[in-house]
């Protein structure tokens, strides 16, 4: 995923680029899907709904309802800078800057999730262990399976191995890196700021950009986002501060503040994966394979004398 945010990035960039530089719009789209290798179908439905006839705007939202929350990012803020006369150029640059600091910060958290997931994929196969090293060890599995108490044992190692597995993959995902939107309505803010709009009509148009893009929060934290909007509207408005300024701060305030809880949420998962290691895995690796040993074992002794 951070492949796909780091070449939209770089589509992006090339993009402003060229609207800096005063190519059309349209032809621009043409010329970083033209230079884009390996070619991007995203890019390539752009240009060809374009080329069909339809507007731009248009193409760009039917192409990000199918590529993810990053191209539907993109067309909310093509969308936004369109609605409020912000100059797109550094409108693009801007977006592409604020894609690059998400990437950055999902990279970082998925390189300190890469000890506690190995450490999970270790620990998972520890019951699978036992059971070979019961086997090089000359017990007669099928003995314990005659008996009820290896019968048992087997049934409860695995029910305690299916539990660990499941306990420590939902582990795992409460520790995942965040969404690739975070801060994104700020980031919207500061563009639609740029169009020279009142602070209000900006947030407005953010919230409705929002909402066609299908990157709001859900409904129940709808009001929430637009509160947080709305109380820095209102900060600019007391303090005279630039909405724009105030909003990329912001936005980049959040990230890092996102950042700074996964990657002590992932810091956390490396101790608390010792607690389905003690309570479901350990047991498993006893049931599994020392148990079913001792109880095959036991059951060639008794054969042996009798």
């Amino acid at each position: 995923m951070t492949e796909e945010s780091d070449a939209l990035a770089s589509h992006v960039h090339r993009l402003a680029v060229l609207v800096g530089a005063g190519i059309a719009p349209a032809s621009a789209w043409r010329h970083v899907a033209g230079a884009a290798h390996p070619p991007d179908r995203a890019l390539d439905a752009i240009v060809h709904g374009v080329d069909a006839g339809a507007p731009l705007s248009e193409s760009l939202a039917a192409v990000a309802r199918e590529h993810g929350a990053r191209w539907r990012a993109l067309a909310a803020a093509w969308s936004v800078a369109s609605i409020s006369g912000a100059p797109l150029a550094p409108a693009l640059t801007a977006f592409a800057q604020a894609v690059r600091d998400r990437t950055a910060a999902q990279r970082d958290i998925e390189v300190a999730l890469a000890g506690p997931r190995a450490t999970a994929r270790i620990v998972l196969a520890l019951p699978l262990v036992a059971v070979g090293l019961a086997l090089l060890a000359g017990a007669d599995l099928a003995a314990s399976l005659a008996h009820p108490i290896g019968v048992a044992s087997i049934a409860t190692g695995l029910a305690l191995g299916v539990l660990a597995r499941v306990w420590m993959r939902r582990m795992l995902r409460a520790a995942s890196p965040p969404p690739p939107t975070i801060g994104l309505p700020l980031d919207l803010l500061a563009v639609a700021a740029a169009g020279g709009g009142s602070p209000e009509a900006a947030r407005e148009t953010v919230l409705r950009a929002l909402v066609e893009a299908q990157l709001l929060p859900p409904r129940g934290d709808r009001a929430q986002e637009a509160d947080a909007l709305g109380r820095l509207v209102e900060l600019s408005r007391r303090s005279g501060a630039p909405l724009g300024a105030l909003a990329r701060a912001e936005a980049a305030e959040a990230r890092a503040a996102e950042r700074a809880r996964a990657r002590r949420s992932a810091e956390e998962l490396a101790v608390r994966l010792m607690l389905p290691l003690g309570v479901c895995v350990l047991p498993s690796f006893l049931c599994l394979g020392v148990v079913p040993m001792l109880v095959g074992l036991l059951s060639s002794t008794a054969g042996a004398g009798s």
